[in-house]
């Protein structure tokens, strides 16, 4: 089975993964070799996204890619683009968000990266398994929703935004154990 076309997006998250993943001098100058295997489709950038994690951990965790985690700390990494939509045509509700797939099988700290084509930024999410076990299928992290059409912001809210992390570094080096605490912490303020 052959995999779809890479989007303006891949290529995005290409160049803003490429040094995390490739930091010595002389995988720095195979960037250019490794942008054509997007092209092509034979550089998934999900599993860049996992290679680029690893190496940022500083040894903490390996890649596994199991049906159920990603990384031996049984972390998942996942990518997600903000998408602009209609849910509901017959009330003008529009929604603008990062939908994050397949989150029920998993059985650790969701890492997410993830890009707002409005802001053209990328942000930053490590989720505990506390937080999200009760979904079915998917994490929907919100950035804008309106009654009517209108242009959205692609600014981050909600109740996710308390396990946004600030940069790739953090993200790839958190535990699940600091973002269960700020879980516990935020249930206890807001019930």
């Amino acid at each position: 089975m052959s995999t779809k076309l890479p989007t303006e997006e891949d290529f995005l998250f290409f160049e803003y993964l490429a040094p995390f993943r490739w930091q010595s001098p002389e995988d720095r100058r195979k960037i250019k070799f490794y942008r054509e295997l997007v092209s092509t489709g034979e550089l998934q950038i999900e599993s860049l996204l996992e290679n680029a994690l690893v190496q940022c951990s500083g040894g903490v965790y390996t890649r596994v890619c199991e049906n159920t985690h990603d990384h031996s700390d049984g972390s998942d990494a996942k990518k997600v683009v903000s998408t602009h939509r209609c849910n509901d045509y017959a009330n003008d509700q529009w929604t603008n968000s990062w939908n994050v797939q397949k989150v029920a099988g998993k059985i650790g700290l969701l890492r997410i990266l993830a890009y707002s084509k409005q802001t053209r930024k990328f942000h930053h999410f490590a989720i505990p398994r506390c937080a999200y076990k009760g979904l079915k299928k998917n994490l929907e992290i919100g950035l804008d929703r309106s009654t009517g059409y209108r242009e959205p912001l692609g600014v981050p809210g909600g109740k996710w935004m308390i396990y946004e992390v600030p940069d790739f570094n953090t993200l790839a080096k958190v535990t699940e154990q600091t973002q269960v605490e700020k879980y516990l912490k935020n249930k206890a303020i807001y019930g």
